[in-house]
């Protein structure tokens, strides 16, 4: 891997608050230029990243050893410090040392170092944000256009990393965050396990409806409208399931691709020779 100049990754607590200074530079840049989110979305986003920043600063955050490295990521619920082991580093096709950007990180190990929670706002409160009414909210979530929101104690919540829902049903991935999720659902006759599921439309009212790449109907078929609302709710009210819309942001600005086989890991992380796992 000395090959490629890998140098823009950060490996110390020098250079993820450099990478976060950059990103939130940006992320102003983007709100006043070219703009893609509503205000609310860029203040409570640029908010956070700023105590993030100040969290990190104060924090004894060690050097990262060989073939590791600090990623950071902004979820509508988590901002997380991640330490990443380096599986592959794999060149785009025509692509030179010097251009990073064209690079795929592939990472075999992940440790959460920070996990920092994003605020949210209660129904009441994100009608009056964005100027609608709490039926209105309390539909968009039943409705799976609100995806990001989540309950505490009966009570839903909306982050503040939030937009206003679009008009119209937008493709959606739920993904899995432990290793087996059982649904259960009058759809069914009894609970399935699964690793992701993918909801698209298919014309008016209709709905197809793929499980680790098969059809979540056997023979295959497509959903109505109050069958994709049913299935929908049960995963929106998992805590163990997350989204395609729930990630903000990824720092640094790098594609990556996670190759942590899913089972469960026994013993420690790998160090190299000589490092104290007390550390850890």
């Amino acid at each position: 891997m000395s090959e490629y100049n890998w140098s823009y990754l950060p490996t110390n607590k020098k250079e993820v608050i450099s990478v976060l200074d950059r990103a939130s530079k940006d992320i102003v840049n983007e709100m006043r230029n070219t703009p893609k989110h509503t205000l609310q979305y860029y203040n409570a986003l640029s908010f956070l990243l700023d105590k993030v920043i100040v969290e990190i600063s104060t924090r004894n955050i060690f050097n990262a050893p060989d073939e590791w490295y600090y990623s950071f990521e902004v979820s509508n619920r988590n901002a997380r410090l991640y330490l990443k082991h380096i599986h592959k580093l794999v060149p785009a096709e025509n692509a030179d040392a010097a251009d990073n950007e064209k690079y795929t990180v592939e990472f075999d190990e992940c440790f959460s170092i920070i996990n920092y929670p994003v605020e949210s706002f209660s129904v009441e409160e994100y009608a009056k944000v964005t100027k609608s009414e709490p039926v209105t909210v309390r539909q968009w979530i039943r409705r799976g256009k609100l995806r990001n929101a989540f309950r505490i104690g009966g009570e839903w919540r909306i982050p503040t990393i939030s937009d206003i829902p679009s008009r119209g049903y937008s493709p959606v991935t739920y993904y899995v965050n432990c290793e087996y999720i059982p649904l259960r659902l009058d759809t069914l006759s009894s609970g399935i396990g699964i690793h992701n599921l993918t909801i698209t439309p298919q014309g008016t009212g209709m709905f197809n409806i793929i499980v680790d790449g098969r059809c979540l109907a056997v023979p295959p078929r497509l959903f109505t409208e109050q069958e994709r609302i049913e299935i929908e709710q049960v995963l929106l009210s998992n805590p163990n399931i997350s989204n395609s819309d729930s990630l903000v942001g990824l720092w640094p600005n790098v594609y990556e691709v996670s190759r942590i086989l899913p089972v469960r890991r026994t013993g420690g992380m790998r160090l190299p020779e000589g490092w104290n796992r007390n550390l850890f």
